[in-house]
């Protein structure tokens, strides 16, 4: 009997050997003859949305062989909509089919952009409350979602802070410097040079004295020196103001006492002669003001920016009136006395839109603030000494101003305007007036300042190659 059963189990042995070999060479021709797909790159893939996808690649291979080029791929991604897309890739030899997919993810991955109005470190006065200049907030799906920008102050800084709808974080910062480090600006009535005739009475022409901080400082000057018209000679005359925190300005002035037939600064044969001269243009005003010339005959001079685009074709039709087109700034922004090269380039793309208004280059300028401004120095200790020399050496010529017509200053109405004009014009003499034809009161204050000028018998002309230089004493 044991015998018996030892025989059976010795057949079923035998039958399962025999079944497991057949199963066993049957799985190693299934894989040997099936094709297999490899993906190169991951088989999860995330794009942003516009973006281009870049297929990473596959293989194939079949009975050892490279078979890739017969791989159909199904490719279904669409990068503008976001959502989850498939790509298949099917490899078919007779009627052995293999198939791989690989997913991609579009979404949004672009975070917004904050820009900010105005710089983005910002230099104010101790104790000074800044006044928000401004902020935009763009994102590449939702468009302007400056409504959605969060605004936190901390101690030195604002921090803008915004999502997009896809919770794409972005935050910018603008630093808030608390100091002051910017001396009081010192303009002397009359320019810093001025003759008189021997043993007349010296009056001081007066001077106007602004703080960034402090304001008006004009009070706190301190006058030093004496003028003996009694005796020929130069004097100096010094004046000095600190602001609160101790910055310090100075400038001097140089008065000369000559014989009295020569006690006049005048220009060929001795006639009077106005140079009315227009800053900060074109603007709103520079139409009317070009109405009131035209009207009187009278040319003038326009040293333009482009601070108001919108007025540029005014630049033209001063041109075509007949006037004198120099150059003034660009963007009229004190960042241009940083370097040398960023006063050309603002220069230079001043003049390219003169160019274009009036079909020449611009060979006369003016520097904002004048020749003397000691603003620059908080940009560049000596710029304004290097850039009068580089820009003479380019050939060309830069013009200060004689008489101030005062329309800048904080009592800028139109008597005051007309009051100074009547002051510090001089007989006998060219007379550089500055005014700002963006000033409302002096386009209402000019028909008066033309018919006292022309009742005092002074000549009006617009700059040209035959019209004295007048320099400020550079203070930078």
């Amino acid at each position: 009997m044991s015998s018996k059963i030892s025989s059976k189990n010795k057949k079923i042995l035998l039958i399962v050997i025999c079944i497991l070999f057949i199963i066993c060479n049957a799985l190693f021709v299934y894989f040997l003859i099936r094709p297999s797909i490899k993906l190169l790159g991951d088989k999860e893939i995330h794009i942003n949305i516009n973006a281009v996808y870049e297929e990473p690649g596959y293989t194939a291979k079949y009975l050892g062989s490279n078979v890739t080029d017969k791989i159909e791929v199904t490719n279904n991604v669409d990068s503008t909509k976001i959502g989850t897309y498939t790509i298949k890739y099917v490899l078919q030899k007779g009627n052995v089919k293999k198939e791989v997919t690989r997913t991609v993810i579009v979404e949004d991955m672009e975070s917004p952009s904050i820009e900010l109005t105005g710089d983005k470190e910002k230099y104010l006065c101790p104790n000074q409350t800044y006044e928000e200049e401004g902020y935009q907030a763009f994102d590449n799906i939702d468009g302007d979602i400056t409504s959605k920008v969060e605004r936190k102050e901390e101690s030195g800084k604002i921090i803008y802070m915004v999502k997009d709808a896809n919770n794409n974080y972005t935050e910018v910062t603008r630093k808030l410097n608390y100091e002051d480090k910017e001396a009081p600006i010192i303009e002397l009535k009359g320019g810093e040079t001025y003759t008189i005739g021997q043993n007349q009475k010296y009056n001081d022409l007066g001077y106007t004295v602004t703080d960034n901080c402090d304001g008006d400082l004009s009070s706190q000057v301190e006058v030093t020196g004496e003028v003996d018209t009694s005796k020929i000679g130069e004097y100096t005359i010094t004046y000095t103001v600190k602001d609160a925190v101790g910055n310090e300005a100075t400038t001097t002035r140089k008065v000369k006492v000559v014989e009295q037939q020569a006690s006049n600064d005048y220009v060929g044969d001795g006639r009077s002669i106005v140079y009315l001269t227009f800053d900060d243009g074109p603007g709103q005003y520079t139409e009317k003001i070009l109405s009131i010339l035209k009207e009187n005959d009278i040319k003038a001079t326009f040293f333009v920016t482009n601070q108001f685009p919108r007025y540029q074709g005014m630049i033209k039709k001063e041109y075509e009136d007949g006037h004198t087109v120099a150059v003034h700034t660009y963007s009229h922004q004190w960042a241009i006395y940083d370097s040398e090269d960023a006063y050309l380039n603002d220069f230079n793309k001043m003049n390219e839109i003169v160019k274009e208004q009036t079909g020449s280059y611009a060979k006369y300028f003016r520097f904002p603030g004048g020749s003397s401004n000691t603003v620059s120095r908080k940009h560049q200790l000596g710029i304004m000494t290097s850039l009068a020399n580089l820009m003479q050496s380019k050939g060309y010529t830069y013009y200060d101003w004689d008489v101030d017509c005062g329309d800048t200053h904080s009592n800028n109405t139109v008597d005051y305007i007309i009051k100074m004009v009547k002051t510090y014009t001089r007989k006998g003499r060219s007379n550089i007036i500055l005014m700002h034809d963006i000033k409302k009161n002096t386009m209402e204050a000019l028909p008066s300042i033309i018919s006292y000028l022309k009742g005092q018998g002074f000549e009006f002309a617009a700059i040209d190659e035959n019209t004295p230089v007048k320099h400020f004493k550079i203070a930078n």
